[in-house]
């Protein structure tokens, strides 16, 4: 019983943790740099963004249901 007791108040403690500091995890930038429709594909648009990940930040796996060119400006090793 104790055994149990004391592995349920560690796991409560090791989430509680995690999620504080996913919370205080610093939020990318996104900044919108160009809009434009597409003339050969009606109803459609390329999009062009810049996003900003600040040191420490993260983005959880997603996905685009569209075609992305990604360019990687600068990332510290």
């Amino acid at each position: 019983m104790t055994t149990r007791l004391v592995a349920l108040l560690l796991l409560c403690l090791i989430t509680g943790s995690a999620m504080a500091q996913q919370a205080k995890a610093p939020q990318a930038k996104v900044t919108s740099l160009m809009s434009k429709d597409l003339p050969e594909a009606p109803g459609k648009e390329a999009l062009m963004i810049m996003v900003e990940y600040p040191p420490g930040s993260s983005d959880p796996i997603h996905r685009h249901n569209a075609h992305a060119i990604v360019y990687v400006w600068r990332a510290p090793l």
